[in-house]
C-alpha cells in the first residue's frame, strides 16, 4: 500500500529541486524524505529522479507521476486547510512574486479586493520563475516570457518608458521640438548627468537604442537598483533617467519631473502572470489571474 506521505516527499523534491530543499519544506530529515523516494520508486518499478551532484531531475516516469498526483494532493491540502477551524480556512494563501514597483504602483490595488492573504516576494524575473517552477511561488508578475512547458502565461500590461527630467530643467532651444537633429541631441544627452537602475543601463541602454540605434556611453551619476528612488533621485536633480510613465504620472503632474522628449517609436514592454499548469485548478490563482487582467484597463 502506498503511503500518502511518500507522495508528499515526491512532490516537495519535484517543485524544489534537491532533497535538502524539500525536506526543509517539510519539516522532515534528508534521509526520511530519501527514504520516501526509494519507497515510492521501488513500488511503481522505476526511477522517478535522475541523481545529480546539484540536482534531483525528473524522469519521463517522474513527470508523469507528477502531472496526475500533484493536482490530487494539493486538493487534498487544501481540504485539510478547509477543515480547520474558520479563522484559518477563511482566507487562501497566494505567494507572489513580482518587480516592487510594478507590484506597489499597479498590481496591488486590484489584489487587495481578493479576501486572500498575500505573500510577497520581490525580485527580477529570472529569479521569480526559478522559484515558480520549484514550487515556492504560485504567481509570477514577470517582464519577460521565459518558456517553459512547466508553465501559463497570460499577457495583463504594457508598459511604456519616457525619458524624464527635473521639472526645472531646460532644453536648449534648438533641441525644444520634435523636429531634432539626431546626432546633436544625442551629443546634448550624452553631456548630461544620469540616474540609472544598474550599472549596466538595461533599461537607458534599449531606450537609446530605439532613440538613436547605438549603445550610449553614459556612466551614471547615481545607480540605485530601485526605481522609484531613481525617480526621487530625478527630482531632486540629480540628473536624467527612462522610467516606466506609470510611476511617473502623479510627479509630472505636480510638476516635480517631467518628460524631456519622446523619440518617435517609443519604448514598450510587456508585462505577463505566469503559474504552473498543475496549480489551473486552484480557486485562489484564477481569482488573483481574473483581478491582474488588463490592468492597463
Amino acid at each position: 500500500m502506498v503511503n500518502f506521505e511518500w507522495y508528499r516527499s515526491f512532490i516537495a523534491v519535484y517543485r524544489t529541486g534537491t532533497v535538502t530543499a524539500a525536506a526543509d519544506a517539510r519539516a522532515l530529515t534528508q534521509p526520511a524524505i530519501s527514504q520516501h523516494i526509494a519507497t515510492l520508486e521501488a513500488v511503481m518499478g522505476q526511477s522517478l529522479f535522475q541523481r545529480t551532484a546539484r540536482r534531483m531531475i525528473p524522469t519521463e516516469a517522474g513527470k508523469q507521476l507528477y502531472s496526475r498526483m500533484a493536482p490530487a494532493v494539493d486538493g487534498l491540502e487544501t481540504l485539510t486547510q478547509s477543515l480547520k477551524t474558520p479563522l484559518m480556512s477563511e482566507r487562501a494563501v497566494l505567494r507572489v512574486g513580482a518587480p516592487a514597483e510594478y507590484f506597489g504602483e499597479a498590481a496591488l490595488a486590484r489584489l487587495c479586493e481578493a479576501p486572500l492573504r498575500l505573500l510577497v516576494e520581490p525580485g527580477d524575473t529570472e529569479t521569480l520563475i526559478a522559484a515558480l517552477s520549484q514550487g515556492k511561488l504560485d504567481l509570477v508578475i514577470a517582464t519577460q516570457h521565459l518558456s517553459s512547458k512547466e508553465l501559463d502565461y497570460k499577457k495583463i500590461d504594457t508598459e511604456e518608458f519616457c525619458l524624464v527630467a527635473p521639472a526645472q530643467f531646460d532644453m536648449p532651444r534648438p533641441f525644444n521640438k520634435n523636429s531634432k537633429p539626431e546626432r546633436e541631441l544625442e551629443d546634448f544627452l550624452l553631456g548630461q548627468e544620469w540616474v540609472s537602475y544598474s550599472a549596466d543601463l538595461p533599461i537607458i541602454r534599449r531606450f537609446w537604442h530605439i532613440a538613436f540605434h547605438r549603445r550610449p556611453a553614459i556612466e551614471p551619476r547615481l545607480t540605485v537598483p530601485n526605481l522609484l528612488l531613481v525617480r526621487k533621485a530625478v527630482e531632486l536633480g540629480m540628473g536624467l533617467s527612462v522610467l516606466p510613465r506609470y510611476l511617473c504620472e502623479e510627479a509630472i503632474g505636480e510638476n516635480r519631473i517631467k518628460v524631456l522628449w519622446q523619440p518617435e517609436t517609443s519604448m514598450r514592454n510587456d508585462l505577463w502572470i505566469a503559474t504552473r499548469k498543475v496549480d489551473r485548478h486552484r480557486d485562489e490563482i484564477r481569482q488573483a489571474i481574473e483581478l491582474l487582467d488588463n490592468l492597463s484597463d
